[in-house]
């Protein structure tokens, strides 16, 4: 809880035949009963498993739900594309042609993944290429994880 944004509940969705995960995070009405401004955030993520236990990250779009509209109650959402692969390449290219002859070191972006370490029908434990490590479970199937997830 943070008190100049209100609560929020976080969740993944995963479509594992489409190699799609979709984070969500829906914002809660405030205790006098207002929705927020930005109702909902969800960010789309291609998923391509790369490795026996490696998935490689590719994002695609950001998708922001807001309950107003200068004023007016509203329900509108706004898509915000991730520069596709050819767009990075071209940006990459621009600027070794722009350093072209200046010492500097080479910096490769990393790629985005995650490492399964154990999964189940009822939970997930993965490390990112940033080194965090997350515990997901599904929320009606794993009773003592509730206190956690609420």
């Amino acid at each position: 809880k943070n008190s100049t944004r209100g609560d929020a509940r976080a969740k993944n969705v995963v479509d594992a035949t489409r190699g799609r995960i979709t984070n969500v995070i829906d914002f809660a009405s405030s205790k006098d009963g207002t929705e927020p401004l930005l109702k909902q955030l969800n960010v789309v993520i291609g998923a391509i498993p790369v490795g026996k236990s490696r998935v490689e990250l590719r994002f695609r779009y950001a998708k922001a739900v807001f309950t107003r509209f200068f004023g007016w109650k509203r329900r509108w959402s706004l898509y915000i594309p991730v520069p596709a692969p050819f767009v990075t390449r071209l940006i990459v290219f621009f600027s070794r042609i722009f350093r072209f002859g200046k010492e500097t070191e080479k910096r490769v972006p990393p790629k985005a993944y995650f490492d399964v370490l154990y999964l189940d029908d009822q939970l997930r434990v993965h490390r990112t290429g940033e080194d965090n490590l997350f515990v997901q479970a599904k929320e009606d199937a794993w009773e003592e994880a509730r206190p956690f997830l609420a």
